[in-house]
């Protein structure tokens, strides 16, 4: 039988596997890094008996990330993100997978033709005690796969009611696995007096399979997506009761750059006029069946060193009903490039919305980190990448960068997916840099000389930094990436949420470069030779203390008077910029137990005044 392998390549759209050309492969995910990371150690969490909720209960997923709201559910099994819906209802879901809590794949997972119960999203118990009459129904919003992998035909979602005289969970509501589609609505009535009790519950379950890959057990892993949207139980409604009268985000404030999410902060100066959008765009959606006004703006916060700074007026608008509408934001903004070593700028979007809408999806933000590494991806990997099979024992990758001014390349920052069993810390590859030759890779002009094998960066950076043996100088387009010595896949991040709007990702398998046909691009950055590092600085005004400090466990926060009228919105971010912590502000009590020892940088906001502080976390 021939060795030539037919390998599958998982699309963002369709999310269906699909043969495509041989040895360039991309496979599921293992395990969820930032889940991981986010539940290495065990918190601590209120009971289900010691909350009882009251109607409405309202979650659109929003206002957290990684886990579910604790004050309105009573386990962490549905991961919350931005990252794997297709057109959301608003900005945020509850995804279901193959994966546990903490992250990693269910030990009692099994193979296709079987099932496994995965994920559960359960509510806290609720007070219901209610006559028929009251019209009491819940409703959502679900997605099969969005842009995860489809559940199979066998695989399911279902909603669950629990029944309080019996103690029974019984399934109200159960779709099986199907064609890729956008979100729709599902209204369930509650009129049985069974639960229509004080301690009623309701949860989504799903059952998941593991695709049969006996010959590439990296298959094995994150598979079966369904995504939930905007729940809502209430009383007074009916079947027809389906419109959601809310304008919201749907997508979060992208990067103020054209192609790339990051480059070095000394090299922003000269990348200004060409790599930087003149316009910022933000997507909003009107839910609502008749017209609305709203109000948006543009507030940008250079966080190194507390100034804020918002481009022009807010502008209103008349917003259609249901339109899908694109917000562009013109905006110049003073950047001091001689001010710092690094730059971090926080930019917040904002809708100026009707009383009765959810606000918590009227604010959207992001970090824009300018450090000392050029980067195409979000820091998110949702696949895994890599050449495998026949004819890739010399096979080569390479990702194309414009490096805007003449220096020195110190190394590459690689993000590793873990495999079954850590086949791949086993493979040995060599980096390499190449010059250009008319958009694809040319000459060689680096060589390291130092074998490598992957390493797994075992923080929600998902990063570990390789050196050089040397520092490479380097000017204009090169192309940086690695030659692999084994036949087997290296697994490297795959982020399809990002992807620069020419050819970027190549192949080679020894009959010339290939442009990749991946649908997103590769966790590979080049970093600066000359790295500042330490902790990130804090403004010497508008600050507050934390205690104790250094910490391992808990903090407590001294509040400024102001924060302690309102809740405030809080952000605890490392020193590459990304946020390990956000939430909206209940208590002055944080936990930061899954915080790696280091130094921290911390937020706080309320309206438009900020409070900061910094943070070392020592365990």
């Amino acid at each position: 039988m021939n060795r030539l392998v037919v390998f599958l390549l998982i699309f963002s759209v369709s999310c269906h596997w699909h043969t495509v050309h041989a040895q360039e492969v991309i496979t599921p995910l293992r395990d969820n890094p930032a889940a991981k990371y986010h539940y290495q150690k065990i918190t601590k969490t209120k009971s289900a008996q010691d909350i009882i909720l009251e109607l409405p209960v309202t979650d659109d997923f929003s206002n957290s990330l990684i886990e579910p709201d604790p004050e309105l559910w009573s386990d962490r099994y549905a991961f919350i993100n931005h990252n794997l819906s297709l057109n959301p209802v608003t900005i945020g879901v509850a995804t279901l997978d193959a994966l546990n809590f903490d992250g990693s794949l269910y030990a009692h997972a099994v193979t296709d033709p079987n099932t496994f119960t995965a994920d559960y999203l359960t509510s806290h118990p609720v007070n219901l005690d209610y006559p028929p009459s009251d019209s009491i129904y819940l409703s959502f919003y679900y997605q099969p796969g969005g842009k995860g992998e489809l559940p199979e035909p066998k695989d399911s979602l279902s909603l669950q009611f629990f029944n309080v005289p019996s103690g029974q969970w019984n399934t109200v509501w159960q779709i099986p696995g199907e064609p890729a589609h956008d979100f729709r609505q599902v209204m369930i009535p509650v009129t049985d007096n069974a639960y229509l009790k004080n301690g009623f519950r309701f949860r989504f379950k799903n059952l998941a399979s593991l695709a049969r890959s006996n010959d590439f057990p990296d298959f094995r892993g994150n598979v079966d997506h369904w995504n939930i949207d905007y729940v809502k139980l209430d009383m007074g409604r009916s079947i027809k009761d389906t419109i959601q009268r809310d304008v919201a985000f749907t997508e979060s404030v992208p990067s103020i750059l054209k192609n790339l999410e990051s480059l070095p902060w000394k090299h922003f100066q000269a990348a200004y006029n060409t790599a930087r959008k003149p316009v910022l765009t933000v997507r909003y959606l009107n839910n609502d069946t008749i017209t609305r006004n709203v109000t948006r703006s543009l507030l940008i916060t250079d966080l190194t060193n507390n100034i804020s700074y918002e481009p022009g007026q807010p502008t209103a608008q008349d917003l259609p009903s249901r339109e899908d509408t694109v917000v562009n934001f013109s905006y110049t903004y003073p950047f001091d490039f001689e001010k710092n070593d690094e730059g971090l700028f926080r930019l917040t979007s904002s809708l100026r919305t009707d009383i009765f809408d959810n606000k918590d999806n009227d604010t959207v933000s992001r970090i824009q980190v300018f450090k000392d590494y050029y980067a195409y991806d979000d820091g998110t990997a949702e696949f895994g990448y890599g050449l495998r099979g026949q004819g890739t024992m010399q096979g080569k990758v390479a990702l194309k960068y414009n490096i805007f001014q003449p220096d020195l390349i110190g190394g590459i920052d690689a993000s590793f997916n873990q495999i079954y069993d850590s086949l791949n810390l086993g493979y040995y590859f060599r980096f390499m840099i190449w010059d250009d030759n008319n958009g694809t890779p040319g000459s060689l002009i680096f060589e390291d000389d130092q074998v490598r094998t992957p390493v797994y960066a075992g923080s929600i950076n998902g990063f570990k930094r390789f050196e050089f043996s040397e520092p490479v100088p380097v000017d204009g387009t090169i192309y940086v990436g690695w030659s692999q010595t084994s036949e087997y896949l290296l697994n490297i991040g795959l982020d399809i949420n990002s992807k620069p709007s020419y050819p970027a990702l190549f192949y080679n398998i020894g009959d010339g470069w290939k442009a990749s046909i991946a649908p997103g691009i590769i966790m590979l950055r080049p970093y600066i030779y000359s790295v500042n590092t330490g902790e990130p600085a804090v403004p010497r005004s508008k600050s507050f203390r934390v205690y104790p400090n250094p910490a391992a466990e808990w903090i407590v926060l001294d509040l400024p008077e102001i924060c302690t009228v309102d809740h405030p919105y809080i952000e605890i971010f490392d020193t590459g910029g990304r946020v390990v912590l956000c939430k909206t502000l209940k208590e002055k009590t944080i936990d930061v137990s899954a915080l790696d020892t280091g130094f921290y940088l911390i937020r706080l906001q309320h309206g438009t005044q900020s409070f900061h502080s910094k943070l070392l976390i020592n365990k």
